[in-house]
């Protein structure tokens, strides 16, 4: 069981290694954990979340800290530092701390209403896990009222970021409870864009873009699933998927910001004929140039 948890703490290094904005002392703790110095990677970890208020340095001392890497085993302290983490905007903090509270622990008590918001927070961040876990708890009625719709619409979630797991339990629910069958009366907007997405109609796709960014009918907001749907309509040229998109770019919701990825993306929707990304286009052009910033990014 140790040798299996020292190959999840490696496998979630690599991870935290392809992040975005490492702080230099996060950097040099996961070029020691991969190197097998756990020990100074966690002074370094603690170093990267106390003193450089880097969330993914923070992740690194509650991963150490569960799983008794590099230091001590404390729950207790690994849930702190988890906290810390998920208030940064990592995910998969949030999907951690999720699963202390779904699961207990000796000393921690459950709580799985608690499990569920944070997981919530991880899926709506991109973690897959979490997104799994919420339909779990949706489909079971833990945590959370039953809701079969709910749990549909999670695993969608994690099958279409990748989850193998995610996909089973998609279409095992669909199959044993036939929500694409006997129940197609009762499908939302969300379920019936996301069936014609996946059967190619573009309009689909931006529809579940815009919903998944603005929470419309009841549709959870994920930023993650937003960005994902609104660049395949986008590329298939809906215009407004290319404005819609390029706001994310702009004020780095969901994605890292890009100044010149949201230019760009303007300047395609407005040289196709859509005025509103043309006015974008000449606010953010004018918002550079009033605060001098230079290169865009």
């Amino acid at each position: 069981m140790e040798f299996i948890f020292m190959k999840y703490i490696i496998c979630v290094i690599f991870l935290i290694g392809f992040s975005f904005g490492n702080s230099p002392a996060t950097n040099a703790a996961i070029s020691l954990a991969q190197k097998g110095n756990y020990v100074e990677a966690f002074s370094l970890f603690n170093k990267a979340c106390n003193e450089e208020g880097d969330a993914n340095g923070c992740l690194g001392v509650g991963l150490m800290y569960m799983y008794a890497v590099g230091t001590n085993g404390d729950h207790k302290k690994a849930m702190s530092y988890y906290k810390k983490a998920c208030s940064g905007g990592v995910a998969l903090a949030c999907s951690n701390l999720a699963s202390i509270y779904d699961n207990g622990t000796e000393n921690i008590p459950q709580d799985r209403f608690m499990a569920s918001e944070l997981y919530m927070v991880g899926c709506n961040g991109g973690d897959v896990f979490a997104c799994n876990n919420l339909g779990y708890m949706y489909a079971n009625g833990l945590g959370v009222e039953k809701d079969y719709f709910k749990s549909l619409q999670y695993y969608k979630f994690a099958c279409d970021a990748g989850s193998s797991l995610g996909c089973y339990n998609l279409g095992l629910l669909s199959n044993t409870y036939n929500v694409f069958g006997l129940n197609k009366d009762k499908l939302g907007l969300l379920d019936l864009n996301y069936i014609a997405c996946n059967q190619g109609d573009l309009i689909g796709c931006a529809n579940l873009g815009y919903m998944y960014a603005t929470g419309i009918h009841d549709t959870p907001k994920s930023p993650f699933n937003a960005i994902k749907y609104l660049n395949i309509a986008c590329e298939g040229g809906v215009l407004s998927s290319c404005n819609n998109l390029a706001t994310f770019y702009e004020n780095g919701s969901g994605v890292r910001q890009n100044l010149r990825k949201a230019m760009e993306l303007y300047g395609i929707a407005c040289d196709k004929g859509l005025e509103v990304a043309c006015k974008n286009y000449r606010i953010l052009n004018q918002k550079i140039i009033n605060e001098n910033l230079g290169m865009l990014p």
